[in-house]
């Protein structure tokens, strides 16, 4: 958990450097492994009882290849802004709203709020590189190191369009 404790927040502007393990904040994704600490430098403005928390977040995360699955390492960086006030009495007095956090005790807790950032940050696919050449679609082999043995399907040859595009492309790579 990333616990800063109340008593130690100065009235005005104050700033901490802090690490964690994703473990600690139950940083998990699927698809996603995360490599190494997570880093977070929260400034934090105090001004009586309201509390303003911007964290910059770093890590790294290793993924798949879109492409041909080879492993691709990834800097994530997010940033997480939230306002944060004593806890409502009453229920009905409460805010479900982006950006605005509670705490009730005497410390307040951001590990949501890391996760979360660093979670939204995680792209949908990476690549190895822009010029990926993938993996052949018949036997499976990685086309980044080299041609496969694979000779075209029967059905494309039977396509007279399929036929002129082949006819193409190998005037094409002469």
């Amino acid at each position: 958990m990333l616990r800063l404790m109340l008593d130690e927040i100065q009235e005005g502007i104050s700033s901490l450097d802090m690490e964690c393990s994703p473990q600690d904040i139950d940083l998990e994704f699927d698809g996603v492994i995360f490599i190494g600490k997570v880093f977070i430098k929260p400034s934090i403005f105090r001004q009586a009882s309201k509390i303003y928390i911007k964290s910059i977040i770093s890590t790294n995360i290793e993924m798949e290849c879109s492409r041909c699955l080879e492993p691709v390492s990834v800097k994530l960086n997010a940033i997480s802004e939230v306002q944060y006030f004593p806890l409502p009495k009453l229920a009905k007095d409460r805010i479900d709203d982006i950006g605005i956090g509670y705490y009730s005790e005497e410390y307040i807790d951001i590990s949501d709020e890391v996760r979360e950032s660093l979670i939204l940050e995680i792209p949908m696919t990476v690549l190895c590189s822009e010029d990926c050449k993938g993996l052949c679609p018949h036997c499976g082999k990685n086309l980044n190191y080299g041609k496969c043995n694979c000779s075209e399907p029967d059905y494309l040859e039977e396509s007279p369009v399929i036929l002129r595009l082949l006819e193409l492309k190998r005037k094409l790579e002469v």
